[in-house]
């Protein structure tokens, strides 16, 4: 008995067939098949009476709630299928986002307040009585684009960007400044946060609720229910991004004039290439994307006049707005070939990686023991002998107390800071020359004097 009266109460205030359905908790994949649910809920007799309600809201003005954004649910599907920027993307994966303007939530609490008053025995003032309008506008879209765009919807897609405005929103949620003033203040506090907006979606639905505003007060400045608008949702546009990618690897550097990052100081560049511009100058094309978009990562870094051998050091690059996912094995070489030909840069190892295993990069920045090389030389041309080398053989650790180095002056403090030798041992070379072995911790700068 409560459905029926609940179903033809929400028809009298002249919602859509949709947010009739919502107010009557269906399970999500109901919303997929509007008519069935009625039925099953012996509401079938009244399928036609909402068709002919929603025929004349087309001509007339649109559902009380939703301002007719179910009903033009086939002309989004059919503005995201062609628009051809799709067509630039190789990825048979999508994800959807949806602007909705905040007077939607206006509407459901206008609703949810007049149901509290029409059915107070079966309506709670804490939870809200519908699935919300977001969530089935988005589960309704994913079903048919996965169907009409033969995508997968998945996290790591394509962004599909849906947006939507109403006219005179900003007139109407301007009422809220009476209705809660004190909770409008608070809000008003954070106009450098929120210059564009009245009230943002997420403190609405946290602080306006049947129990949080006096409704009385509510109610004689804004109607409960809500009144048919003047004019529908507007369509404003679709924005077309591309996933987000991290491809690692480990890179060596032969070169003693090349920093790892381009070098400016003072607004001036200091150097022509880095260990980065060769990198991503060789591996964007696949891509597709500008430079812009790309973001290099290492754990850590070397000074401009100091080598990087061995098997190499960890690097990521993310890489926004990718065209491709997928990065086969033959193309990995490819690109490993294509930065060796700088003769001063050479990479391996070079693959897709998920976020999660970002920590992986910066945690060896953290905890990682080094090993560095230093050619040193002795003064006034002495001559190394072997007190000298049992004197540099040191097996235990040891603190250091290091200035700031002059090369990182320029943005660093000026100040002495703490660094630990693990462990220190020294060869004979040629004449005064020693070549000395250096074990040490992260962020440490090896000067040789």
């Amino acid at each position: 008995m409560y459905t029926k009266l609940l179903y033809d109460y929400l028809v009298d205030c002249e919602c859509c067939k949709y947010c009739v359905l919502r107010y009557l908790k269906p399970r999500y994949e109901e919303l997929l098949c509007v008519e069935k649910a009625f039925e099953k809920r012996k509401l079938g007799h009244e399928k036609l009476k909402i068709n002919d309600l929603n025929e004349k809201k087309q001509k007339l003005n649109p559902c009380v709630i939703c301002f007719g954004l179910f009903e033009n649910i086939d002309s989004i599907i059919l503005k995201v299928k062609e628009d051809e920027r799709l067509n630039n993307y190789e990825i048979d994966k999508f994800l959807s986002g949806f602007s909705l303007p905040v007077l939607l939530e206006l509407t459901q609490l206008q609703m949810w307040l007049a149901l509290i008053e029409k059915f107070p025995e079966h309506i709670s003032k804490e939870n809200t009585p519908d699935v919300p309008i977001k969530d089935a506008i988005k589960y309704i879209i994913n079903d048919r684009l996965e169907k009409e765009l033969k995508k997968e919807f998945d996290v790591e897609g394509i962004l599909i960007g849906i947006n939507f405005s109403i006219e005179n929103e900003h007139e109407a949620l301007s009422k809220l400044d009476e209705v809660a003033p004190e909770l409008m203040n608070e809000r008003n506090k954070q106009k450098k946060r929120f210059r564009t907006e009245v009230i943002s979606r997420n403190y609405f639905c946290k602080h306006f609720t049947p129990t949080s505003i006096d409704i009385t007060k509510f109610q004689k400045l804004i109607p409960i229910p809500p009144k048919v608008p003047t004019a529908p949702i507007k369509f404003d546009e679709i924005a077309i991004t591309g996933p987000t990618i991290f491809l690692a690897g480990r890179y060596n550097k032969y070169s003693r004039d090349l920093s790892q990052t381009p070098w400016f100081v003072g607004g001036k560049k200091l150097s022509d290439l880095s260990v980065e511009e060769i990198i991503v100058s060789s591996i964007l094309p696949h891509f597709k994307v500008s430079e812009s978009s790309v973001t290099f990562m290492s754990s850590g870094r070397e000074d401009v006049d100091v080598r990087c051998l061995g098997k190499g050091r960890p690097f990521v690059l993310e890489i926004m707005n990718t065209t491709k996912t997928i990065l086969d094995k033959t193309l990995a070489n490819e690109m490993e070939a294509k930065v060796c030909q700088s003769g001063v840069v050479s990479i391996r190892d070079v693959q897709l990686v998920k976020r999660d295993d970002l920590h992986a990069i910066k945690s060896g920045e953290q905890d990682k023991k080094k090993y560095y090389r230093a050619l040193c030389t002795l003064r006034d041309n002495d001559i190394i002998n072997e007190e000298m080398l049992v004197k540099l053989e040191i097996n235990e650790s040891f603190d250091i107390q290091q200035w700031t180095p002059l090369r990182v002056l320029h943005r660093r403090t000026l100040m002495k800071r703490t660094r630990t030798v693990h462990s220190v041992k020294a060869h004979a070379v040629k004449g005064n020359y020693a070549l000395n072995n250096f074990k040490i911790c992260h962020f440490e700068h090896v000067l040789c004097l």
